[in-house]
């Protein structure tokens, strides 16, 4: 292993750490998107440059953007309404955790990814085709999961009335039963 890919593997892991240690949710994203940009780097020193600019675009473009707005929304919203949505939700995201990732190991069970076909450099010539085809569920799937994570979000902030809609009485009443 060359000095580089030695620091290379030392950034990525460190910024992995950095990612689901930090306590606050922007620094995770801002280091997700670290771990992204050097992942990039790899792939285009592996000459998968499609793969590395495609990595630049979606992952640490488009889909951190669209987990730093979902954060914001829960901050916005947490700072309205005063209490943190999903406290009592952690032992259910468990759960599903435990359950995703049952059902990820299980579809790993006999996958053979051993290719046969040259991916020249990973060009889109050659990579459409194998995303396309049999990966084609798995794509739809992610992007299904993505929407369907944003929807939860937005509607878990969303408070059943705003706060200033409410009378003084009422507030004073909410503000009891937050605490």
């Amino acid at each position: 292993m060359s000095p580089l890919e030695a620091l290379a593997l030392l950034a990525l892991l460190f910024t992995g750490v950095l990612v689901v240690t930090l306590k606050n949710a922007i620094h995770a994203a801002l280091a997700l998107i670290g771990n992204f940009l050097i992942l990039a780097g790899i792939y285009v020193a592996l000459e998968a440059r499609f793969l590395g600019f495609i990595q630049i675009i979606v992952y640490a473009g488009a889909i951190v953007v669209l987990f730093l707005f979902v954060i914001m929304i829960l901050y916005a919203a947490q700072g309205e309404v005063g209490f943190d949505p999903l406290a009592r939700s952690r032992p259910l995201a468990l759960l599903l955790s435990l359950g995703v990732a049952l059902v990820l190991l299980s579809g790993l069970w006999g996958l053979n990814l051993a290719f046969t076909q040259d991916l020249k450099g990973g060009l889109p010539q050659a990579l459409g085709p194998l995303l396309y085809g049999d990966w084609l569920g798995v794509l739809l799937a992610v992007g299904f999961l993505l929407m369907v994570a944003t929807v939860v979000a937005v509607a878990l902030v969303q408070p059943t009335r705003p706060l200033d809609a409410l009378s003084p009485e009422e507030r004073k009443e909410e503000k009891e039963v937050v605490r």
